[in-house]
């Protein structure tokens, strides 16, 4: 292991003395106090919740910070877990991951900038419970991780750490592997932020680890190569280099290597040629409020316009929004409920929690996307709504709202989500119409083969065969590589066909 507390000084002293030169250069108008919460101490750690995010510092063994870890959070812990159990997961992975970095000659000061957006069906749960973990493990590189109350940070899926090494992961789809894996992965992630310095030294631990599942894994660094994407499977690995200072990655394999070409989802392909886009666009004038700006995004390369329930970067199940910046150990994390990168993002330096210097951190803040709180943010105020209703279970509520939404702008995600909970209450003529009403907005959406799989259940439990047949084969031809789904499809016409025989 390369890095100590003494070789972490330099890094450290050069962070403090960048964030020392910006609070001396600012007037005492642009210096507001920083919020901080009442300071709660247990053994060697604590928690100094700040501008009303959650922050826990764990400090010591691994025991230790796990006792520190559960006597800290207890009630959030508690209210994490309650409200997960009560809660309807969707039976698909909903939008996806999006991680993007920029430097150098894309950069407008040249340094490194690296976006992450963590987008999962939580809603109610999981952006209601974030927290900043601040762990300094015992003889290894101290670091930040991102993440929930109820998710004991041993799981890094968002993160940086004292060496300037930060980390973003992302499900790719492969054959053979499953999402439910991704806690094996995040494990190994841990292990990367205590032991390296450098991204090599980051792929030199991939390889070695048993690894389980399949994912991407964006890498960023203050030194060269400075960021790459990792491609990972149980049994395979490969490494992208960026283009013209930029990389980015979403939720499909884009390496000869391992290129996975069932994996044909709408939504990850959109988001990352939009990234592509917006790489384009942005050359040379990345910084901290363009990245944000990326993680906002909300344009539909399928409708070729803004659409705030689409196939879009800036997703309606956006749990995590995160910016990096490696080479002062600065960090941005966005505050409140799903979808979260669009509220305001509250800065940290690393180096200035390591120091317990809080009080006196003075990185800016990003304000909250001018369209929030406007009347073209209601429609996306109903389906959070709804959406969250219809996972608690509350599906006359959820209705109520998804009309709603659907009726402001109608898109397919929200007619997809609003069939849900008509087919929830056994309203299945009203489901049928809210499906097809989805189908109408975009037949090139991601929502389109689970809406089309939702109709052909309702056909078959009542019977209507004809219309059955053509809906799963309709399944078969867009042919998405929804596997489950097809596979459904293909039985369920299969027995069609023996029946008549």
């Amino acid at each position: 292991m390369r890095a100590t507390c003494l070789s972490r000084v330099p890094r450290l002293m050069v962070a403090l003395t960048i964030v020392a030169v910006v609070f001396f250069s600012m007037t005492c108008a642009e210096r507001p106090a920083r919020l901080l919460g009442e300071r709660i101490s247990h053994g060697k750690g604590y928690r100094l919740d700040e501008e009303g995010i959650t922050v826990v510092h764990l400090r010591g063994s691994q025991d230790e910070m796990r006792e520190q870890y559960e006597a800290l959070l207890a009630d959030e812990i508690a209210a994490f877990t309650e409200a997960a159990a009560k809660h309807r997961v969707l039976q698909r992975f909903v939008g996806g991951c999006t991680n993007i970095a920029a430097f150098g000659s894309a950069s407008d000061d040249g340094r490194v900038w690296h976006g992450r957006n963590f987008d999962f069906p939580g809603n109610g749960v999981m952006d209601r419970y974030r927290a900043v973990f601040i762990i300094e493990p015992e003889g290894a590189i101290p670091f930040v991780s991102v993440g929930w109350c109820g998710q004991y940070p041993e799981d890094v899926h968002t993160a940086m750490n004292a060496e300037g090494l930060s980390l973003g992961y992302m499900h790719a789809e492969a054959p053979g592997e499953t999402i439910m894996d991704a806690p094996f992965l995040w494990k190994i992630y841990r292990r990367i932020m205590e032991q390296a310095s450098t991204i090599d030294e980051a792929i030199a631990i991939l390889e070695r680890e048993p690894r389980k599942g399949s994912a991407n894994l964006l890498l960023a660094d203050d030194e060269p190569p400075y960021a790459v994407v990792v491609e990972m499977t149980s049994e395979k690995l490969a490494v992208r280099k960026p283009q013209r200072d930029v990389i980015y990655a979403t939720n499909h394999f884009v390496s000869e290597e391992l290129f996975y070409a069932e994996n044909k989802d709408p939504d990850t392909f959109a988001r990352y040629e939009r990234l592509g886009e917006l790489s384009r666009t942005l050359h040379g004038k990345f910084n901290l409020d363009r990245m944000v700006s990326v993680q906002r995004d909300r344009y539909d390369v399928h409708l070729g316009r803004e659409a705030l329930g689409g196939d879009i970067i800036g997703t309606p199940a956006n749990m995590l929004s995160v910016v990096f910046c490696p080479d002062d150990l600065t960090f941005w994390v966005a505050e409140g409920n799903a979808p979260a990168a669009y509220n305001r993002f509250i800065g940290f330096s690393l180096a200035d929690e390591l120091e317990g210097k809080q009080a006196e951190c003075r990185v800016r803040h990003v304000p909250q996307d001018a369209i929030v709180g406007t009347g073209a943010w209601e429609e996306v105020e109903a389906f959070q709504a709804g959406w969250i209703a219809y996972l608690e279970g509350k599906d006359s509520v959820a209705v109520e709202h998804l009309e709603k939404a659907m009726t402001i702008k109608p898109c397919a995600g929200y007619g997809y989500h609003l069939g849900l909970a008509l087919a929830s209450l056994n309203r299945l003529d009203d489901a049928i119409e809210a499906f097809e009403a989805g189908l109408a907005c975009d037949s090139l959406s991601s929502f389109c083969v689970p809406i089309y799989f939702r109709l052909g259940r309702i056909y078959e439990t009542r019977g209507e065969t004809e219309k059955m047949r053509a809906t799963y084969q309709r399944i078969l031809a867009l042919d998405r590589g929804e596997g489950y789904i097809e596979d459904y499809a293909r039985r369920a016409l299969e027995a069609l066909s023996s029946s008549k025989r």
